[in-house]
């Protein structure tokens, strides 16, 4: 018969039987080897069958519980970190020392966290630690938001609690008998053509996708106008960006949306100030400051375009890039709660 082990009193049977009542997990089997070893001393391994632990939990669990009482074997969740490098708040003053790397986009990979981390505690670490770490301080790997490198943030800030004003000033300018419901729209044209777009996908395991990768220089454009928030679209597909194009353009949105009057944001191309310019009568255009296509929502049309219709394509024509554009297109004008979700800005929710 083997070594017989035995619990010592530091609580009595009733106190444990109470502690293994309101436990789960790894703290209900620990006090369930401590009763058993406190009640009926017996070899380690007989306790272990009976508690469905291991000989070692066994042994490890009552030298604890001898040495140093209760607290050292409570377990207050389950999943507890039960080793790590850094204290929470540590970890929390480490990454803070790389917020401003992270708000400009320059912590690309974890290897540079990793090394760094390294550094600070004088010994390597597994690359998990360092993802874990990330994760429980919620960061995350995201693709940065571009904005035009002469981007002025103030001015952007002044143009959006401007942008009430200005929509009144239009509306005040209309003809009085004019009764039309008033709709805000953001238009913008996009270029589109056979140079293909390389976008990260999802593959199992040991698989490598190869994707064709052309550059041919020919394109079309797409135009379009978003009106918000009744989730209605206008697009056209055009060869080329002038003033002739944006006339056929206005037209087209005046006739879809001839019970209303459209109050249209624009950035300041050349072909949106030509002279030229044909403006219908029931559509007036706002300009928004120069250098700032984030104030313009249809921008993220593009973005849904290209990420959902068009990535890791090699088209061999421009009449297949216009085939999957048409597809994108239809799909996004009869699904009106999509285009709400991707451009009703707050900044242009203007009660009229």
């Amino acid at each position: 018969m083997g070594r017989v082990t035995s619990a010592k009193p530091h609580l009595s049977e009733h106190e444990i039987s109470e502690r293994i009542k309101v436990t789960t997990g790894r703290a209900n089997r620990r006090w369930l080897v401590i009763w058993n070893a406190l009640v009926d001393p017996r070899p380690a391994a007989q306790i272990a069958r009976h508690t469905g632990v291991s000989v070692s939990t066994v042994h490890n669990v009552i030298s604890i519980y001898n040495r140093f009482g209760p607290e050292a074997v409570e377990v207050s969740k389950e999943g507890k970190r039960r080793r790590c490098y850094l204290s929470k708040t540590e970890e929390a003053q480490f990454l803070a020392s790389f917020l401003d790397e992270a708000s400009a986009g320059q912590i690309c990979v974890a290897g540079q966290l990793k090394q760094a981390l390294e550094d600070h505690l004088g010994h390597g670490v597994h690359h998990s630690t360092v993802y874990r770490m990330l994760d429980r301080n919620k960061w995350r790997r995201v693709v940065p938001r571009p904005v035009h490198p002469e981007a002025r943030e103030n001015t952007q800030e002044d143009f959006k609690k401007k942008f009430p004003k200005l929509v009144a000033e239009v509306v005040g300018e209309r003809d009085p008998t004019d009764t039309r419901a008033v709709v805000i729209m953001g238009q913008d044209e996009g270029r589109f053509g056979r140079i293909s777009d390389i976008r990260t996908c999802w593959a199992p395991k040991g698989v490598r996708p190869k994707i064709a990768k052309q550059i041919v220089r020919s394109f079309v454009y797409v135009y379009a106008a978003i009106c918000m928030a009744l989730g209605k679209m206008t697009s056209l597909i055009l060869p080329y960006v002038n003033t002739e194009m944006m006339n056929l353009f206005l037209e087209q949105v005046s006739m879809d949306f001839k019970d209303y009057f459209v109050i249209m944001l624009v950035d300041g191309a050349g072909w949106h100030r030509a002279e030229s310019l044909k403006v219908p009568e029931n559509i007036r255009l706002i300009y928004q400051p120069s250098h700032s296509p984030e104030l313009n929502p249809v921008e993220h049309l593009w973005d849904e375009l290209r990420e959902k219709h068009l990535p890791n394509k090699a088209f061999r024509s421009l009449d297949a890039v216009e085939r999957a554009l048409c597809d994108g297109l239809r799909k996004l004008q009869d699904d009106p709660e999509r285009l709400r979700s991707m451009t009703n800005f707050e900044y242009l929710k203007v009660t009229i």
